[in-house]
């Protein structure tokens, strides 16, 4: 009985701390213009334009009842709201823990009585919220500028499991990636490559159905092929999922590989991050 008293007291600490360090990390971010405006300002910039420049339609498979077309702009916003979900956090992670690792700052930061877990807890709550903040502005923005129709109740609870596993997905592969990172300066060179090579395979900019077969395959090994597909089964008609892989929005399957992706990126980050990579 006292033991776990005492392990709940100590649970509740550290996730008080983590919470205390969430507010910080946001406050950082929000001091900072450049950063705000790459991390959560420049993904709303890539909605508003490409909506804009791509006013063309995408017609709907024969096999879907009452085939007819959408406009690019609507699948667009599912797309780019994906890449929020993931993006935002595997950026923010990513680079922001290289530049702590190579300058001293996680040093430093190690031989506080903050607990680890609860570092870790902050940088992805405030991922989270940066994430929804996005989101909210994106959804505003499409259904007043680009036809986009809000979700049924089951499309917020596809939304909201998607982010919740999406977010997660992103800052555990933005840790396990600052392990090749050579140097705080390589840093954004380093995660943007994969990025940018995930967002042209993903869907994202190019319908899914029109990439190679094992392209297809090969964006289904990452997380942000599946954030985004199941972000068009939330904002797209049911009928265009006979545009997806079978024909099927693939939810379940979606789910499987974000929780993969956590525990196996949780695995590598054990394992291959360093506090202190300044020496």
């Amino acid at each position: 009985m006292i033991a776990a008293a005492a392990d709940y007291s100590r649970w509740l600490r550290v996730l008080r701390l983590g919470y205390a360090y969430m507010r910080l990390q946001l406050k950082v971010i929000v001091r900072e213009p450049a950063a705000l405006f790459f991390v959560a300002i420049f993904p709303v910039l890539f909605l508003v334009i490409f909506s804009s420049l791509l006013t063309f339609s995408i017609e709907l498979p024969p096999a879907a009842a009452g085939a007819g077309e959408i406009r690019f702009s609507q699948y667009f916003v599912a797309g780019i709201m994906g890449v929020a979900i993931f993006g935002t956090s595997f950026n923010l992670l990513g680079n922001s823990l290289a530049v702590q690792q190579f300058d001293g700052t996680l040093k430093q930061l190690a031989a506080t009585p903050l607990p680890k877990t609860s570092f870790f807890l902050g940088q992805i709550g405030a991922s989270l919220v940066i994430t929804l903040g996005q989101l909210i502005v994106m959804l505003i923005l499409g259904v007043l500028a680009y036809d986009v129709q809000l979700p049924d109740a089951g499309g917020w609870l596809t939304l909201i499991w998607i982010l919740l596993l999406g977010v997660p997905a992103g800052c555990v592969m933005g840790i396990a990636i600052t392990a090749i990172i050579p140097s705080a300066r390589a840093a954004p060179a380093v995660i943007q490559a994969p990025f940018i090579l995930f967002q042209f395979i993903s869907g994202v900019f190019f319908t899914l159905a029109s990439l190679p077969t094992w392209l297809q395959w090969v964006a289904g090994l990452f997380p942000l092929r599946w954030v985004a597909q199941g972000l068009r089964s939330v904002f797209l008609p049911d009928a265009y999922k006979y545009a997806e892989a079978d024909m099927t929005w693939q939810l379940d399957l979606a789910a499987i590989v974000l929780v993969v992706w956590i525990v196996l990126g949780l695995a590598v980050a054990a394992f291959t991050f360093k506090w202190d990579r300044s020496g």
